[in-house]
């Protein structure tokens, strides 16, 4: 299966953090990079990685806390979610990736909140509880029609979204960089 990563871009360079790569390789798919000239039908599902903040008129707010905006970034999460809507592919969005599914399938966010931002916290999932890093000063505010929520943190942010008919999947916290087996979430690819 070949995975379709989307890149990222810092002030001066465009790039794919080592990290996603090692775990897709944990699950034995392979990969390449999606800009915003790529051919979709190259792939067979997505990665929506982490990166800046989307620009709050995604989701018709005035930008109060949304830090490095990039209209690129933006227009290329967008392109991926609406193919994979559109042809039915599996999808994960991580950190920015799961408010990038959410915004762009109608929902918001909350542009700033507290006690997310390099720090470690418990989510519930099917009544187990697990320690999760974060690395996020955004989350969901408002719910896309079409999403399920499957985690929340204890402070009743949401942490993973399910599509209702699709396979397409967003956690808010870093899986690549820690030891939590989401099989449930990677048997969709």
């Amino acid at each position: 299966m070949r995975i379709g990563i989307a890149i990222r871009k810092n002030e001066t360079d465009y790039f794919v953090h080592k990290s996603y790569i090692l775990l897709l390789e944990k699950y034995n798919y392979s990969y390449d990079f999606v800009t915003i000239y790529t051919d979709l039908s190259l792939f067979d599902g997505f990665l929506l990685p982490g990166g800046f903040d989307i620009d709050p008129k995604y989701y018709n707010q005035e930008n109060y806390a949304s830090k490095n905006v990039d209209a690129e970034m933006d227009f290329l999460d967008n392109k991926i979610i609406q193919y994979c809507v559109q042809e039915k592919k599996p999808l994960l969005g991580i950190c920015r990736g799961i408010q990038s599914i959410n915004v762009f399938l109608g929902g918001s966010l909350k542009q700033n909140i507290l006690n997310h931002s390099n720090e470690n916290h418990f989510i519930k999932l099917n009544k187990k509880y697990y320690l999760v890093n974060s690395f996020h000063h955004q989350s969901i505010h408002h719910l896309a029609k079409d999403l399920l929520v499957l985690a929340k943190s204890i402070d009743d942010e949401i942490e993973i979204i399910k599509h209702k008919d699709l396979p397409i999947y967003g956690v808010q916290f870093h899986p690549e960089l820690i030891d939590l087996d989401l099989k449930e979430i990677f048997s969709e690819f």
